[in-house]
């Protein structure tokens, strides 16, 4: 039997779950924004194909992070602690806009109030990200270095922040 496809799954996931912008919250789940509203790309768009808002997941490094003496993690099996990096975009350009409902209303949110509005609710959606519901992926940890480079290009007229994310995972193999 071949190994789980971990890198695959935990990418996908991760860009499903930006796509509708799913979170979790104390009373349940909430939903930043409705899919389609945010254009979630898997690899940086040519330009000609870049749409705003959008969010770019760029798969950039994975690895070993922990390999175990002889490689046993169990009585009939082998393998590590692996790693997946990602560095993720959030970009907004002047014409961008949208209705969001708050407890005050509603309010058309674009420019850099929906930027900061991006990035918060971004972060939600990854740290709040299942990445184990109907896989065999087995995610032990996950770091999120936080949104950075958060600067405003007058050229282009997009707002935009990187952030970086590392999931680690058992990567397991029968002996």
């Amino acid at each position: 039997m071949a190994n789980p496809d971990h890198l695959n799954v935990i990418e996908r996931k991760l860009i499903d779950n930006l796509r509708t912008g799913t979170y979790l919250t104390s009373s349940g789940t909430a939903t930043a924004w409705s899919s389609g509203n945010v254009k979630v790309f898997g690899n940086f768009p040519d330009t000609e194909h870049a749409q705003y808002p959008c969010i770019i997941v760029q798969h950039v490094a994975n690895g070993m992070e922990t390999q175990f003496i002889g490689h046993q993690m169990g009585e009939d099996e082998v393998g590590e602690i692996y790693g997946i990096g990602f560095d993720i975009y959030v970009a907004v350009d002047q014409d961008s806009a949208f209705s969001v409902t708050t407890a005050e209303g509603t309010a058309t949110y674009k420019g850099r109030r929906l930027h900061n509005y991006l990035m918060l609710n971004a972060a939600n959606v990854i740290m709040d990200t299942d990445f184990t519901t109907g896989t065999n992926t087995q995610v032990l940890e996950r770091h999120f270095a936080g949104f950075n480079r958060i600067e405003f290009d007058p050229t282009t007229e997009i707002f935009y922040a990187t952030c970086s994310m590392i999931v680690t995972f058992k990567n397991i193999r029968p002996v």
